[in-house]
Protein backbone atom coordinates (compact mmCIF):
# COMPACT_ATOMS: atom_id res chain seq x y z
CA UNK A 1 0.00 0.00 0.00
CA UNK A 2 1.50 3.42 -0.93
CA UNK A 3 2.26 5.78 1.95
CA UNK A 4 0.62 9.14 2.36
CA UNK A 5 2.51 12.07 0.85
CA UNK A 6 4.57 14.16 3.27
CA UNK A 7 3.01 17.64 3.53
CA UNK A 8 4.94 20.75 2.53
CA UNK A 9 7.10 21.77 5.48
CA UNK A 10 9.05 24.90 6.48
CA UNK A 11 12.83 24.73 6.85
CA UNK A 12 12.90 24.10 10.59
CA UNK A 13 10.53 21.11 10.33
CA UNK A 14 12.23 19.23 7.49
CA UNK A 15 13.11 16.31 9.77
CA UNK A 16 9.43 15.37 9.57
CA UNK A 17 9.63 14.64 5.85
CA UNK A 18 10.47 11.06 6.83
CA UNK A 19 9.50 9.22 10.04
CA UNK A 20 13.01 7.85 10.60
CA UNK A 21 14.56 11.34 10.74
CA UNK A 22 11.88 12.69 13.09
CA UNK A 23 12.57 10.33 15.98
CA UNK A 24 13.14 12.09 19.31
CA UNK A 25 16.78 11.00 19.62
CA UNK A 26 17.86 12.19 16.18
CA UNK A 27 18.74 15.78 17.25
CA UNK A 28 20.91 14.43 20.05
CA UNK A 29 22.71 12.05 17.69
CA UNK A 30 23.23 14.82 15.14
CA UNK A 31 24.53 17.28 17.75
CA UNK A 32 26.92 14.69 19.19
CA UNK A 33 28.25 13.89 15.72
CA UNK A 34 28.74 17.58 14.94
CA UNK A 35 30.60 18.19 18.20
CA UNK A 36 32.84 15.18 17.64
CA UNK A 37 33.69 16.22 14.09
CA UNK A 38 34.31 19.80 15.22
CA UNK A 39 36.74 18.66 17.91
CA UNK A 40 38.64 16.42 15.50
CA UNK A 41 38.85 19.10 12.80
CA UNK A 42 39.97 21.70 15.35
CA UNK A 43 42.84 19.53 16.52
CA UNK A 44 43.92 18.91 12.94
CA UNK A 45 43.91 22.64 12.17
CA UNK A 46 45.97 23.48 15.25
CA UNK A 47 48.56 20.82 14.42
CA UNK A 48 48.66 21.96 10.80
CA UNK A 49 49.17 25.62 11.72
CA UNK A 50 51.95 24.77 14.19
CA UNK A 51 53.77 22.78 11.51
CA UNK A 52 53.25 25.57 8.97
CA UNK A 53 54.62 28.19 11.37
CA UNK A 54 57.93 26.36 11.48
CA UNK A 55 57.96 25.85 7.73
CA UNK A 56 57.44 29.60 7.07
CA UNK A 57 58.89 31.41 10.13
CA UNK A 58 58.18 34.88 8.74
CA UNK A 59 54.45 34.17 8.72
CA UNK A 60 54.02 32.74 12.18
CA UNK A 61 50.78 33.48 13.98
CA UNK A 62 50.79 36.50 16.27
CA UNK A 63 50.03 36.17 19.97
CA UNK A 64 46.58 37.78 19.61
CA UNK A 65 45.63 36.15 16.27
CA UNK A 66 44.12 39.54 15.32
CA UNK A 67 46.70 40.94 12.88
CA UNK A 68 44.94 41.56 9.53
CA UNK A 69 48.30 41.93 7.78
CA UNK A 70 49.45 38.45 8.87
CA UNK A 71 48.34 35.65 6.49
CA UNK A 72 48.79 33.03 9.23
CA UNK A 73 46.40 34.86 11.57
CA UNK A 74 43.77 35.08 8.85
CA UNK A 75 44.22 31.46 7.80
CA UNK A 76 43.69 30.25 11.34
CA UNK A 77 40.91 32.69 12.21
CA UNK A 78 38.90 32.06 9.05
CA UNK A 79 39.90 28.48 8.32
CA UNK A 80 38.98 27.19 11.77
CA UNK A 81 35.44 28.45 11.19
CA UNK A 82 35.15 27.45 7.53
CA UNK A 83 35.53 23.77 8.38
CA UNK A 84 32.19 23.95 10.17
CA UNK A 85 30.47 23.64 6.79
CA UNK A 86 31.42 19.98 6.22
CA UNK A 87 31.19 19.35 9.96
CA UNK A 88 27.53 20.41 10.10
CA UNK A 89 26.58 18.84 6.76
CA UNK A 90 28.14 15.48 7.69
CA UNK A 91 26.85 15.64 11.25
CA UNK A 92 23.28 16.11 10.05
CA UNK A 93 23.70 13.32 7.52
CA UNK A 94 25.43 10.75 9.73
CA UNK A 95 23.75 11.57 13.03
CA UNK A 96 20.46 13.06 11.88
CA UNK A 97 19.91 10.93 8.80
CA UNK A 98 19.09 14.07 6.78
CA UNK A 99 20.74 14.35 3.40
CA UNK A 100 20.96 17.84 1.94
CA UNK A 101 18.09 19.41 3.83
CA UNK A 102 20.46 21.46 5.98
CA UNK A 103 21.02 23.62 2.87
CA UNK A 104 17.40 24.39 2.05
CA UNK A 105 13.91 23.00 1.52
CA UNK A 106 14.95 21.76 -1.93
CA UNK A 107 17.78 19.64 -0.53
CA UNK A 108 20.60 21.67 -2.09
CA UNK A 109 22.08 25.17 -2.26
CA UNK A 110 19.91 27.42 -4.42
CA UNK A 111 22.72 29.17 -6.24
CA UNK A 112 20.45 31.25 -8.44
CA UNK A 113 18.72 32.77 -5.43
CA UNK A 114 22.05 33.38 -3.72
CA UNK A 115 23.71 35.05 -6.71
CA UNK A 116 20.73 37.26 -7.49
CA UNK A 117 20.62 38.50 -3.90
CA UNK A 118 24.41 38.96 -3.76
CA UNK A 119 24.35 41.13 -6.89
CA UNK A 120 22.33 43.70 -4.94
CA UNK A 121 23.29 43.22 -1.29
CA UNK A 122 27.08 43.13 -1.61
CA UNK A 123 27.35 46.41 -3.61
CA UNK A 124 24.93 48.01 -1.15
CA UNK A 125 27.07 47.06 1.84
CA UNK A 126 30.24 48.07 0.00
CA UNK A 127 28.76 51.51 -0.69
CA UNK A 128 27.49 52.10 2.84
CA UNK A 129 30.57 50.78 4.65
CA UNK A 130 32.90 52.50 2.17
CA UNK A 131 31.24 55.89 2.66
CA UNK A 132 31.24 55.42 6.44
CA UNK A 133 34.97 54.60 6.44
CA UNK A 134 35.73 57.60 4.23
CA UNK A 135 33.74 60.00 6.41
CA UNK A 136 35.17 58.63 9.67
CA UNK A 137 38.52 56.94 8.92
CA UNK A 138 40.24 54.90 11.66
CA UNK A 139 43.05 56.52 13.63
CA UNK A 140 45.60 53.94 12.48
CA UNK A 141 44.79 54.23 8.77
CA UNK A 142 47.84 53.19 6.71
CA UNK A 143 48.56 51.68 3.32
CA UNK A 144 50.13 48.20 3.58
CA UNK A 145 53.24 47.51 1.46
CA UNK A 146 52.56 45.96 -1.93
CA UNK A 147 54.46 42.70 -1.53
CA UNK A 148 53.83 38.95 -1.58
CA UNK A 149 52.68 38.97 2.04
CA UNK A 150 49.99 41.59 1.38
CA UNK A 151 48.83 39.88 -1.81
CA UNK A 152 48.51 36.63 0.15
CA UNK A 153 46.42 38.41 2.77
CA UNK A 154 43.89 39.58 0.19
CA UNK A 155 43.78 36.18 -1.51
CA UNK A 156 43.07 34.52 1.85
CA UNK A 157 40.32 37.05 2.56
CA UNK A 158 38.61 36.59 -0.81
CA UNK A 159 38.74 32.80 -0.57
CA UNK A 160 37.95 32.18 3.10
CA UNK A 161 35.66 34.99 4.27
CA UNK A 162 32.67 33.69 2.24
CA UNK A 163 33.30 30.21 3.65
CA UNK A 164 33.65 31.55 7.19
CA UNK A 165 30.35 33.41 6.89
CA UNK A 166 28.58 30.40 5.41
CA UNK A 167 29.98 28.17 8.17
CA UNK A 168 28.57 30.41 10.90
CA UNK A 169 25.15 30.32 9.23
CA UNK A 170 25.25 26.51 9.06
CA UNK A 171 26.30 26.29 12.71
CA UNK A 172 24.28 29.10 14.34
CA UNK A 173 21.18 29.26 12.16
CA UNK A 174 20.64 26.07 10.17
CA UNK A 175 21.73 23.51 12.76
CA UNK A 176 19.74 24.80 15.77
CA UNK A 177 16.62 25.48 13.71
CA UNK A 178 16.47 21.96 12.37
CA UNK A 179 17.47 20.27 15.63
CA UNK A 180 14.90 22.17 17.70
CA UNK A 181 12.36 21.99 14.91
CA UNK A 182 12.36 18.20 15.20
CA UNK A 183 10.74 18.59 18.62
CA UNK A 184 9.03 22.01 18.45
CA UNK A 185 6.58 23.36 15.90
CA UNK A 186 7.30 27.06 16.44
CA UNK A 187 10.33 28.48 14.56
CA UNK A 188 10.86 31.06 17.29
CA UNK A 189 12.90 28.66 19.43
CA UNK A 190 15.42 27.95 16.68
CA UNK A 191 15.72 31.63 15.82
CA UNK A 192 16.04 33.08 19.33
CA UNK A 193 17.84 30.47 21.46
CA UNK A 194 21.11 30.42 19.41
CA UNK A 195 21.48 34.22 19.62
CA UNK A 196 23.29 34.25 23.02
CA UNK A 197 25.72 31.59 21.78
CA UNK A 198 26.47 33.70 18.70
CA UNK A 199 27.05 36.73 20.91
CA UNK A 200 29.36 34.82 23.27
CA UNK A 201 31.59 33.98 20.31
CA UNK A 202 32.48 37.66 19.96
CA UNK A 203 34.23 39.92 22.44
CA UNK A 204 32.45 43.22 21.82
CA UNK A 205 30.95 45.53 24.42
CA UNK A 206 27.21 46.21 24.83
CA UNK A 207 26.90 48.26 21.64
CA UNK A 208 28.60 45.61 19.55
CA UNK A 209 26.50 42.89 21.18
CA UNK A 210 23.28 44.72 20.29
CA UNK A 211 24.47 44.85 16.71
CA UNK A 212 25.30 41.13 16.75
CA UNK A 213 21.98 40.17 18.34
CA UNK A 214 20.04 42.16 15.75
CA UNK A 215 21.94 40.54 12.92
CA UNK A 216 21.50 37.05 14.40
CA UNK A 217 17.73 37.50 14.75
CA UNK A 218 17.40 38.87 11.22
CA UNK A 219 19.54 36.08 9.77
CA UNK A 220 17.54 33.46 11.62
CA UNK A 221 14.31 34.96 10.33
CA UNK A 222 15.62 34.98 6.74
CA UNK A 223 16.56 31.29 7.02
CA UNK A 224 13.03 30.40 8.13
CA UNK A 225 11.33 32.76 5.66
CA UNK A 226 13.33 31.80 2.56
CA UNK A 227 13.47 28.10 3.41
CA UNK A 228 17.26 27.90 3.44
CA UNK A 229 20.59 29.41 4.39
CA UNK A 230 21.38 31.27 1.16
CA UNK A 231 20.08 34.78 1.95
CA UNK A 232 21.52 34.81 5.47
CA UNK A 233 24.88 33.80 4.00
CA UNK A 234 24.69 36.62 1.44
CA UNK A 235 24.06 39.29 4.10
CA UNK A 236 26.79 37.86 6.32
CA UNK A 237 29.29 37.80 3.45
CA UNK A 238 28.35 41.32 2.35
CA UNK A 239 29.18 42.68 5.80
CA UNK A 240 32.28 40.63 6.64
CA UNK A 241 33.92 40.66 3.22
CA UNK A 242 33.96 44.44 3.01
CA UNK A 243 35.22 44.81 6.57
CA UNK A 244 37.99 42.24 6.06
CA UNK A 245 39.08 43.82 2.77
CA UNK A 246 39.46 47.13 4.60
CA UNK A 247 41.20 45.53 7.60
CA UNK A 248 44.79 45.52 6.21
CA UNK A 249 44.55 49.32 6.02
CA UNK A 250 43.75 49.49 9.76
CA UNK A 251 45.79 47.04 11.90
CA UNK A 252 43.46 47.45 14.89
CA UNK A 253 40.26 46.75 12.95
CA UNK A 254 39.99 43.09 13.98
CA UNK A 255 40.39 43.85 17.69
CA UNK A 256 37.15 43.14 19.52
CA UNK A 257 36.16 45.21 22.51
CA UNK A 258 34.71 48.68 22.87
CA UNK A 259 32.69 49.96 19.91
CA UNK A 260 31.22 53.37 19.16
CA UNK A 261 27.49 53.32 20.02
CA UNK A 262 26.91 55.86 17.25
CA UNK A 263 27.76 53.13 14.78
CA UNK A 264 24.43 51.49 15.60
CA UNK A 265 22.74 54.36 13.76
CA UNK A 266 24.27 52.93 10.58
CA UNK A 267 24.43 49.18 11.16
CA UNK A 268 20.98 48.58 12.63
CA UNK A 269 19.00 50.32 9.85
CA UNK A 270 21.18 48.63 7.22
CA UNK A 271 20.52 45.18 8.69
CA UNK A 272 16.80 45.75 9.21
CA UNK A 273 16.15 47.33 5.82
CA UNK A 274 18.13 44.62 4.01
CA UNK A 275 16.15 41.95 5.85
CA UNK A 276 12.86 43.64 4.98
CA UNK A 277 13.87 44.00 1.31
CA UNK A 278 14.87 40.34 1.00
CA UNK A 279 11.70 39.26 2.82
CA UNK A 280 9.53 41.26 0.43
CA UNK A 281 11.44 39.85 -2.57
CA UNK A 282 10.98 36.24 -1.44
CA UNK A 283 7.30 36.85 -0.69
CA UNK A 284 6.66 38.38 -4.10
CA UNK A 285 8.67 35.71 -5.92
CA UNK A 286 6.85 32.81 -4.28
CA UNK A 287 3.45 34.42 -3.89
CA UNK A 288 3.56 34.36 -0.09
CA UNK A 289 2.46 36.61 2.74
CA UNK A 290 5.27 38.44 4.55
CA UNK A 291 5.19 36.07 7.53
CA UNK A 292 4.65 32.92 5.47
CA UNK A 293 7.74 30.75 4.82
CA UNK A 294 8.87 28.96 1.68
CA UNK A 295 8.09 25.27 2.16
CA UNK A 296 9.20 21.97 0.71
CA UNK A 297 7.19 20.37 -2.07
CA UNK A 298 4.74 17.60 -1.25
CA UNK A 299 6.32 14.17 -1.72
CA UNK A 300 5.97 10.59 -0.58
CA UNK A 301 7.66 9.90 2.74
CA UNK A 302 9.71 6.96 1.50
CA UNK A 303 11.29 9.12 -1.17
CA UNK A 304 14.87 9.86 -0.02
CA UNK A 305 15.81 12.06 -2.98
CA UNK A 306 16.37 15.79 -2.44
CA UNK A 307 13.15 17.76 -2.21
CA UNK A 308 12.28 19.56 -5.48
CA UNK A 309 11.80 23.29 -5.25
CA UNK A 310 8.25 24.42 -4.85
CA UNK A 311 6.90 26.28 -7.86
CA UNK A 312 5.94 29.83 -6.95
CA UNK A 313 2.32 30.82 -7.13
CA UNK A 314 3.15 34.09 -8.82
CA UNK A 315 6.21 35.81 -10.21
CA UNK A 316 9.45 34.22 -11.30
CA UNK A 317 11.40 31.50 -9.60
CA UNK A 318 14.17 32.50 -7.20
Amino acid sequence: MPSHPAPPLPYHRLAHLRPETARWWRPLAALGTVLGLALASGLLIIVGMVIASFAVPGWRMSDTLEDPTNPADLLFLLGSLAVLIPVVVLGMRWGGGMRGTIHSVVGRVRWRMMLRAAAVVIPLYALVIGISSAVSPPDDLATPPLDARTVTVFVVILLLVPLQCAAEEYAFRGLPQQLLGTWLRSPVWGIVLPVPLFMLGHGYDWAGQIDLATFALCAGFLVWKSGGLELAIVVHVANNLILFLLAPFSPSSLHQGATDPAGLLLTLPLTLLTTWGLTAWVSRTHGLRLLEPVRSAERRQEDAAPVPERAPATGTRA
